[in-house]
């Protein structure tokens, strides 16, 4: 059902546009050990990047502390994105539910008509995904209050002072679906 591929720019720009996946409509970010209930969480990320940095083909991922997929994405070495069809009703449903639902309480794949995947024992996807890449940790940090030079960025995006995890990973492979 999946194609192992390696990561190149020209494949994440051919599959999907990272830009406006993010932009419009947000991807899912995953984290876990295993696809049961309970062993992993997902959720829907609008604020991401992708590029290169240290030489590699890099994400930066940002998981707010209070998110219960914070839990996992601290407990595991690697993380991972899924790009859905957004041209298809039930996958921008898909998102919303998983950006609104806590894992916590309830079965979110199921809720949401996903089905989760274990990807050569290392990320969680969804058959659903076009696309699924697996981004390994390489740093980890918290957004610093006195760190932004523009405190609207604050105002605007931190009432609660809930700044993000920020994680720098390397995009490792990347799991095509078959059509």
């Amino acid at each position: 059902m999946f194609e192992s591929l390696q990561v190149t720019s020209k494949l994440v720009d051919k599959v999907i546009k990272p830009f406006s996946a993010l932009a419009e409509h947000g991807v899912l970010v995953s984290a876990g050990h295993g696809t049961e209930r309970g062993e992993w969480n997902t959720m829907t990320a609008s604020w991401a990047l992708m590029g290169h940095l240290w030489n590699r083909p890099m994400a930066a991922l940002f998981i707010r502390p209070q998110r219960h997929t914070a839990v996992f994405a601290e407990e595991e070495d690697y993380l991972s994105v899924s790009f859905l069809d957004t041209a298809d009703e039930k996958m921008c449903e898909a998102l919303k539910i998983c950006g609104t639902v806590s894992g916590r309480d309830e079965d979110k794949a199921a809720s949401a008509g996903l089905t989760p995947v274990f990807h050569d024992n290392t990320v969680i996807g969804f058959e659903e995904a076009i696309l699924t890449v697996s981004c390994r940790k390489l740093y980890r940090s918290q957004f610093d209050m006195d760190l932004f030079l523009d405190p609207q960025v604050i105002i605007d995006c931190y009432p609660k002072k809930d700044f993000h995890y920020v994680y720098f990973c390397e995009i490792r492979d990347a799991y095509l679906r078959h059509k």
